[in-house]
């Protein structure tokens, strides 16, 4: 297992890479100084330094060039020989945090059909009662801060929407993959940049506040979106798991008809002004895409290769579920404290400074502070002004510790 000293080895080399001042998509740093000597802030150092090793297989550029050489600053976070040792960590990392998870999935579904789990879903999906988190938001009046501190927390995949499952075409399978490709396609925005998912994302952000450039909000990012992020990575990163990518798909495009269309609803309703677009694509295209998932893809898989590839593709989805459902609860529990905080007079609504982030924080470690004043910014919500309060907070919550203690 991947101890505390492993964690901060690499921590120090990721900051080198990064370098001073590094931009938003080249900013490679994790809290290993800050939380590798606690038991649950290694736990969330852990899952950035997985973070940071799925990253690498992406191509990014910052939105403005920073000074110096391009190519120089280009190549080095490109740096084979340093990409190499992020990499040697990740199937150590893999083991400890997602496949766990990925056998108790395939647990769940022994002897499930794969035909009787598609044709259900899509009328399980839309006879559930209406999302949780938005549910709540419509009886909250403060709900701005919260809807912002979902934006932020989702941020971790959706700034690159897609690029994740774009792994998993790569290569010669059949007409199951020309299927994945058109589904790719369109949340590329067919071509047209402005009408990328990612993109419509970044529109939404910019309304509520928050910097759209993709990894810029890293620093807010709480263990449990950590946690799904790097599950939907762990599937498309790794050939050997394209039927659980496949169920993965089947659950969450399906899942997004409604759950977009109640976030689409909830805009409409509560923050007219704000660009929604995002939403309302997602309401109206994934009916498209769990069609073809079904009929293009899993169904001839299964049917090519066998019952236990059709196991395997329930079981994929089983853990999207499973991983969509912990994110979402753990969400919603952190603003129900956070709004008991506001309540006592103990926090104060307000956006994440991303000049001066400070030091990360757990509630497991709050506790040491005891009952002092201190200033502890939670995700996008806004700070928390006493220890003691934020030490109540759920479990996989993360804060910073910014300015001192008040």
């Amino acid at each position: 297992m991947i101890d505390g000293g492993d964690i901060a080895a690499i921590g120090r080399r990721l900051a080198d890479r990064s370098g001073p001042d590094p931009p938003a998509v080249w900013d490679l740093r994790i809290d290993a100084e800050d939380l590798a000597s606690a038991t649950d802030g290694l736990r969330h150092a852990k899952h950035q330094t997985l973070m940071r090793a799925y990253q690498a297989r992406y191509m990014l550029l910052p939105q403005t060039a920073p000074g110096g050489s391009f190519l120089q600053r280009l190549q080095r976070h490109y740096d084979p020989g340093e990409m190499a040792r992020l990499e040697a960590l990740r199937t150590a990392l893999e083991d400890e945090l997602i496949a766990p998870q990925v056998a108790a999935a395939r647990d769940a579904v022994a002897g499930r059909d794969l035909a009787a789990y598609a044709a259900a879903l899509p009328g399980e999906i839309r006879a559930a009662p209406e999302n949780a988190f938005t549910a709540w938001l419509r009886g909250t009046p403060g709900r701005e801060h919260h809807y912002r501190n979902f934006l932020l927390q989702s941020a971790a995949d959706l700034l690159a929407e897609a690029s994740a499952s774009a792994l998993g075409v790569v290569g010669e399978f059949g007409p199951p993959q020309s299927a994945l490709f058109r589904i790719l396609i369109d949340e590329f925005g067919y071509g047209a940049y402005g009408k990328k998912h990612s993109v419509l994302y970044r529109a939404v952000m910019a309304d509520f506040g928050l910097s759209d450039e993709y990894n810029a909000c890293w620093p807010w990012f709480d263990t449990a979106a950590l946690e799904l992020h790097n599950t939907i990575h762990h599937l498309f990163q790794n050939p050997r798991n394209l039927f659980l990518q496949v169920g993965f798909l089947l659950f969450a495009e399906t899942a997004y008809q409604r759950s977009t269309q109640d976030h689409f609803r909830y805009l409409r309703e509560f923050h007219p002004h704000v660009d929604a677009r995002y939403f309302g694509e997602h309401a109206h295209i994934d009916l498209h895409h769990t069609r073809m998932i079904i009929e293009e893809v899993a169904a001839p898989l299964a049917q090519a290769y066998g019952p236990e590839v059709g196991r395997e593709i329930v079981a994929g989805g089983e853990l999207t579920r499973a991983a969509f459902e912990r994110a979402g609860a753990h969400l919603l529990a952190v603003s129900r404290a956070f709004e008991a905080a506001l309540e006592a007079g103990e926090a104060l609504a307000s956006p994440p400074d991303r000049a001066a982030p400070g030091q990360a924080l757990t509630p497991g470690a709050a506790t040491r502070l005891g009952d002092r004043p201190a200033r502890i910014q939670v995700g996008g919500l806004g700070l928390v002004t006493r220890a003691r309060t934020f030490a109540g907070f759920p479990a996989d919550a993360l804060g910073r510790l910014v300015g001192g203690e008040a």
